[in-house]
């Protein structure tokens, strides 16, 4: 089976991610959303939101990292609704904090709002399109990386 170009430029990111020391904050910014999103929107739609805040990213970034790279790929529901969800924490930075998040998320069940909002990203194919047409409209900088 081919690669779709959003597969390719993820690659080809991928091994950018690696040269930084895997944050994906360090790279151009242009390249930032597809770091981002090409595994959290994987994570998403195998588990909803819990599976982002079950466990701590690299560098931990703050969730706005995230909803950002979702903004600038054109996915502004997406993003709002993963806004949304942090700030149903009840405590400042719950990127910080693991334990807390997961002690939190345990005392919810699942049609708690938080679960909601992921489950509406969960599955999302527009994402997956809008990081398609990203990579197209930015495709000479992407391009690039594979040579």
């Amino acid at each position: 089976m081919e690669k779709s170009q959003l597969d390719l430029a993820a690659e080809a990111v991928y091994k950018k991610l690696d040269e930084v020391g895997g944050d994906p904050t360090k790279l151009p910014p242009v390249l930032q959303p597809v770091a981002i999103l090409y595994t959290v929107q994987a994570m998403i739609d195998n588990g909803g939101f819990r599976y982002i805040f079950e466990n701590d990213f690299p560098h931990t970034p703050p969730y706005s990292v995230f909803s950002n790279a979702y903004r600038e790929i054109g996915a502004q529901e997406a993003a709002n609704k993963l806004d949304r969800a942090v700030a149903l924490f009840p405590f400042d930075h719950p990127e910080m904090n693991e334990e807390k998040r997961n002690e939190f998320m345990s005392t919810l069940d699942e049609t708690s709002e938080l679960f909601t909002l992921g489950d509406e990203v969960c599955g999302d194919e527009s994402v997956w399109q809008r990081m398609e047409e990203y990579v197209a409209k930015h495709s000479d900088v992407f391009l690039q990386l594979n040579n």
